[in-house]
């Protein structure tokens, strides 16, 4: 289990949600990579099992963020852990 909030969500959004690579910078917003709300449920529950980060409450939200943000959710969380 990788611990690089950075790397897993990078990883997950790539190989998962099957997001161009060349796309995925800290500052896209998860709207613009095209991911609708299946796709952020998938993202979120992804992170918990490769972090154990647990975002579900913040799932509404998450949609909204860019995807530096979404990595430094993950990363206080894990910080918190």
């Amino acid at each position: 289990m990788s611990t690089d909030p950075k790397s897993v969500v990078h990883g997950i959004l790539a190989e998962d949600l099957e997001v161009d690579p060349a796309e995925i910078t800290d500052g896209a917003s998860l709207r613009n990579l095209e991911l609708d709300s299946l796709a952020v449920a998938e993202l979120i529950v992804r992170i918990k099992e490769e972090t154990g980060v647990d975002l579900s409450g913040d799932e509404t939200r998450i949609a909204d963020l860019t995807v530096g943000e979404v990595v430094l959710l993950a990363g206080s969380g894990l910080e918190a852990a």
